[in-house]
């Protein structure tokens, strides 16, 4: 470690990221995540585009590398869909959920390296990863794993959200992403199509609501 009064040799904690190469018919996905909930990870990642698969089509075929049983993948992908989830929240299930949130960046506290993604309401689920996308999908896939109704949840985020985050509530009917950090303004257009209720700079205090707040009970 460096300093302005000079330096010294100390251990640091670094959180380990490997590549992880999915075959999904004839396409090839490569993530670099942290190298657990992977199968989760795989069918997170494919709910998310828009394409239903089950865990019995995940094959292992060597370390970090995977594929799946989707030959025709082009015909199985969903269009995304209006959220019509008339699933609504409280301010105290905003202020509580931001306040587990950060309960569980265990990774992040250690490291400074990890978001933290939970999937609350219908059940609770809470993950880790040094990528944001990577964490959507494990949460997303841990959820469906465990059976829980997405379009009766909320996913609560770390990380800023884009467009690319906020189309992965979509094609899930998620109908609620609240986040301790900022929107991007498309993410804030695609909420509203979508009809998705979009809230950031949560903390355990106060938030702002970008779009869709009738889902707000104030």
């Amino acid at each position: 470690m460096v300093s302005r009064d000079g330096g010294e040799k100390k251990k640091d904690e670094v959180v380990r990221e490997e590549e992880v190469v999915v075959r999904v018919g004839k396409e090839v996905h490569k993530f670099h995540c942290i190298p657990t909930d992977l199968e989760e990870l795989i069918l997170g990642n494919l709910k998310s585009r828009g394409i239903d698969a089950s865990f019995s089509s995940v094959t292992k075929i060597a370390d970090n590398e995977f594929e799946v049983d989707l030959p025709l993948v082009e015909g199985l992908v969903n269009n995304p869909q209006k959220c019509d989830s008339n699933r609504k929240l409280t301010c105290e299930e905003v202020f509580t959920s931001v306040e587990k949130l950060n309960q569980h960046g265990f990774l992040f506290k250690k490291t400074g390296c990890a978001h933290v993604i939970g999937i609350c309401g219908s059940g609770e689920i809470f993950v880790e990863d040094t990528s944001r996308h990577c964490a959507i999908d494990k949460a997303i896939g841990l959820a469906i794993r465990d059976g829980i109704d997405l379009s009766n949840s909320f996913l609560v985020a770390s990380c800023r959200q884009t467009a690319s985050t906020i189309k992965k509530a979509i094609f899930c009917g998620i109908p609620i992403v609240i986040s301790i950090a900022a929107p991007t303004d498309l993410a804030v257009k695609e909420a509203n199509r979508y009809g998705i209720t979009l809230i950031g700079f949560a903390d355990s205090k106060r938030f702002n609501v970008y779009s869709h707040s009738w889902r707000l009970k104030i």
